[in-house]
Parts: C-alpha cells; structure tokens; sequence
C-alpha cells in the first residue's frame, strides 16, 4: 500500500470517531467499529511503527479516546475496545522495536515513539479519567468468580496493563528541569 493513501486511509478513519465541542464529545455512529479498525492497522504496521506515529502526531488518545472514556464509559463494549486499543498505543517503545535502535534514522522513529508516550502521559494527568478507571476496575473486582466472566478477567487485566504502560513512560528531560516545589507529570498520574 502506498505510504500518502495509508496516510488518508488513516485520516478518514480517524475522522470517524466523532469531534470534540466544548467539553462534550459527540460519538459517530460506527465509533465502535472505527476503533477496531484502528487496531487492525496497528497490527499491519511495519518496523518504523508508521501507524503508531501517525496516530501519535494526530493526538488522537488526547483529542478522542480519552474524551470518549470520559463520556461513554458505560458502553461496555466501546469503552473495552478504547482500552484494548490504549494498551497497544501505550506499549513502551522498547517493546515496540525490540531494543534500542543503533540506526540513526531507526532511532530517530524510536525517540518520536517515546515523545508520543510522553504525550499520552500527560493526557493521563486527568483525575475524571482516573475515576472512571478506577470506578470501572472496582465494578469488576467485586464480581464473585463464579459471576465473572472471561472478558471481565480479560478488561481486568487490560486496565491493569494501562496503568503499568502509563508509569512506565520515561519522563520528559524538559519536565526534569522543574523546580523542586512543581510536581512532575509522573507525580501528577500517581496522584
């Protein structure tokens, strides 16, 4: 597939899942859909992590896919979807490559990947959006073992990756400059 009709593919699909007005976001109708298309082309995306890139620069776990957590958090089956979804944006970048790359032009895909991370760190700041977690992850929790489901083991487990992939991203070397009074972004998620 040619790299500019991937890039538009991806565009239109990321134009698909709906717009933010004021502090209100407005869901498509296939939103549901739309995310798991997203998964698919991650799952086709080649060693440069092309995908994972243009999804970063789009902002999109800023500009949607926390909003609709957010919001449309009883949607059970979107709100698992949005989190399988954020797992996988998530994944540390040496996961991503395998290793540090020793390739100039590898490594400068690997420290954009990390740069995206640091990005979706600070979207992650947002106590409404650890509630919902949180509130969600307790639901879950208190379900007896003979009640609970394979998928509520599976959105268990999920969330809890989330939260690890969200601690583990490094911190900023420009958030490391901050006073000692500031709290850093990392400060900020554990709070």
């Amino acid at each position: 597939m040619d790299l500019y009709m991937m890039n538009c593919e991806l565009l239109a699909t990321c134009s698909a899942l709906g717009y933010l007005e004021g502090d209100t976001y407005h869901k498509e109708p296939d939103c549901h859909e739309t995310v798991k298309d997203l998964i698919r082309y991650l799952r086709r995306e080649d060693e440069t992590r092309d995908i994972r890139q243009q999804l970063g620069a789009s902002q999109i776990v800023q500009t949607d896919l926390i909003p609709i957590i957010k919001q449309y958090h009883d949607d059970k089956a979107l709100f698992e979807t949005i989190i399988r979804l954020l797992v996988n944006l998530t994944q540390p970048a040496i996961v991503c490559f395998g290793k540090v790359p020793k390739d100039k032009m590898f490594r400068h895909y690997f420290l954009d990947v990390v740069s995206y991370l640091q990005g979706y760190k600070v979207a992650f700041a947002d106590g409404e959006v650890w509630t919902v977690l949180s509130r969600k992850l307790y639901e879950l929790l208190q379900l007896d073992w003979e009640n609970r489901q394979e998928e509520d083991s599976l959105l268990i487990e999920r969330m809890l990756l989330l939260v690890r992939n969200i601690l583990h991203v490094p911190a900023d070397p420009e958030e490391e400059k901050r006073t000692d009074d500031d709290a850093s972004v990392h400060d900020q998620v554990l709070w």
